[in-house]
């Protein structure tokens, strides 16, 4: 019996909104031959010129933007599209501003293990640092006099001397003042917990997670998120929240119950509400991380730190810029109308084109 296995078919979803499109061309070629699906704003951008023969746009994008739920209404009508038009084994979330740190033999071997999605989340109730950093996002609508007060009181709990745990691709405040006033703050947090109290769509039978948003997972499971995701009530309540994101996914992914495994990125320590940016001094860094991309590049295809990647951890042979003359792809809008929709320069079903940088910065506050 042959028991040799096939290599994984990868999509690789990119969500893009703003940026220069010759660095998603550059991202697009390192990760071929797999498909990159890219889910493009072109109201924000509309002018793309990319030559990548192994990317397709997502028809009929939604508006897009930072803390914005059309960025989550973007990944589920995206993964919708993969599930009803592609062929694949695994699909993986990524952010223009992300390259692979290894090469794409060594992610297709990671990902044919027993483990059906990679994500890394903390557990909302469970863990009072993630409580009192961004409980009030969690259970308060963004735009309600709840939400500043409650917002407030976790301020007041931490003061300006709390420490910081950075993990699950975020970070959170740690520690907390020793005072009546934190206390207070403790104890509301506590109280806002209680689905009777909060009135939010939590309780034990439906935890929330926090964690980064940048996860990777099997058919099955993107099947089973777009599912949960399309019940009733869970789009109208995250959609109220702020960064609504980073409780979302984690949470549908623990409530799948996926075989789990730490995830695919290595992410920049954030500096407030972004993530850092790497540069060359952190080559070394990323030459020992276990991780298989990593995120926050330049948005510049020549920058010295994305063509050494590509070089010396990839080993994609790319050049620091990809070709701008002959056979380069156009955005047109009427192909994106049509689900499998081609490009008219001779190019298949599964090579459209692609897209630009969407700088998605998160942070606990």
């Amino acid at each position: 019996m042959n028991t040799k296995k096939m290599k994984p078919s990868i999509v690789f979803l990119v969500m893009s909104a703003v940026g220069n499109p010759e660095t998603v061309d550059q991202l697009a070629h390192s990760l071929a031959p797999h498909t990159v699906l890219v889910h493009h704003d072109f109201s924000q951008t509309p002018d793309f010129v990319l030559t990548a023969p192994n990317a397709r746009f997502v028809p009929d994008p939604k508006r897009t933007g930072w803390a914005f739920f059309g960025f989550v209404d973007g990944i589920f009508h995206s993964m919708k599209y993969a599930l009803a038009n592609l062929e694949f084994d695994y699909l993986q979330l990524l952010s223009p501003s992300c390259l692979p740190i290894k090469p794409v033999e060594a992610f297709e071997a990671h990902i044919s293990g027993r483990e059906e999605a990679h994500f890394d989340c903390i557990d909302l109730f469970a863990d009072q640092d993630a409580l009192m950093s961004v409980g009030y996002r969690a259970l308060t609508p963004e735009k309600s006099f709840r939400h500043r007060v409650v917002r407030r009181l976790g301020d007041a709990y931490f003061g300006t001397a709390s420490g910081r745990r950075d993990e699950a691709g975020i970070w959170l405040h740690s520690g907390g003042k020793k005072s009546i006033l934190a206390m207070v703050a403790l104890v509301m947090f506590k109280a806002l917990s209680r689905p009777s109290i909060g009135h939010h769509i939590f309780d034990e039978k439906f935890r929330p997670y926090y964690g980064s948003t940048w996860f990777g997972a099997s058919r099955h499971v993107v099947a089973a998120m777009l599912e949960k995701f399309l019940h009733p009530g869970v789009r109208d309540y995250f959609s109220q929240l702020c960064i609504a994101d980073e409780f979302l996914i984690p949470t549908l992914l623990m409530h799948v119950a996926p075989a789990k495994g730490p995830m695919n990125h290595y992410i920049q320590r954030f500096d407030h509400a972004h993530p850092g940016r790497i540069d060359e001094k952190d080559m070394q860094q990323l030459k020992s991380a276990t991780a298989f991309f990593a995120r926050k590049f330049p948005d510049d295809p020549a920058a010295p730190i994305r063509t050494w990647v590509l070089a010396e951890l990839v080993g994609s042979g790319l050049p620091a810029q990809s070709p701008e003359t002959a056979g380069a792809k156009q955005h047109d809008s009427s192909a994106l109308a049509t689900p499998g929709a081609t490009a008219s320069v001779g190019q298949s079903a599964d090579g459209n084109f692609l897209a630009g940088i969407f700088g998605q910065g998160k942070v606990a506050q």
